[in-house]
């Protein structure tokens, strides 16, 4: 065999085995390459299920919170209304109570009232007593003037005995101290006491005619 055909057949078996090379290489990447796609495809499918249960997962509270919404806004509402109701009574209530202490305030207060002006009030120092006025003494009442034509003349002794019981009877109502009395009225005084004066002379009449 000449060296020619030697050089073409190793020429041959080189590119041959180049061939089968770049083969085995083009499908380990084509291997490489599905095992990612394969892989990939795992993963996405994972993720895809997990999506769709969580997607599920999140209507199902979508709905739950739709409706814990509804319950939560009817409880809300009674909750305010309650609310409302319990202020207003507070509020009455609150009157009520304040009515109720300030009549007691003002019962109370009559009460002392009418009870300070009932008592007897104790003075704290002695009261003071004005001293009575005193009156002028009242001088006996003389006895009215009679004209000289009907005056009948006494003889000196009736006179001096007249005279002498009169001055014992001022002397006696001097020593006297007068009781204090009701004052009246000088006129009414006068009235009384001027007949008492002049029954005297009138008594000694008869012990005159009788001498």
């Amino acid at each position: 065999m000449s060296n020619n055909q030697l050089e073409r057949r190793r020429d041959q078996s080189a590119a041959a085995h180049t061939a089968a090379e770049r083969s085995r290489t083009t499908v380990t990447e084509l291997e490489n390459r599905l095992r990612t796609n394969a892989n990939l495809t795992q993963q996405q499918t994972q993720a895809l299920r997990n999506a769709e249960a969580e997607a599920k997962r999140l209507k199902r509270s979508l709905k739950t919170q739709s409706r814990d919404k509804t319950r939560l806004e009817k409880a809300h509402k009674k909750a305010v209304a309650r609310a409302g109701k319990a202020q207003s009574k507070a509020t009455t209530l609150e009157e009520k109570y304040g009515k109720s202490v300030l009549a007691d305030l003002v019962r109370r207060e009559k009460e002392k009232h009418r009870a300070s002006a009932v008592a007897p009030v104790s003075p704290a120092l002695p009261a003071v007593v004005p001293p009575a006025r005193e009156e002028p003494a009242e001088t006996p009442a003389e006895p009215a003037e009679t004209p000289a034509a009907e005056v009948p003349v006494e003889p000196p002794t009736a006179r001096a005995t007249a005279a002498r019981a009169t001055a014992r009877k001022a002397a006696a109502s001097a020593a006297t101290p007068a009781a204090p009395r009701a004052r009246t009225p000088r006129k009414t005084a006068t009235a009384v006491e001027a007949p008492p004066a002049a029954a005297p002379t009138r008594r000694r009449a008869p012990s005159r005619r009788t001498a």
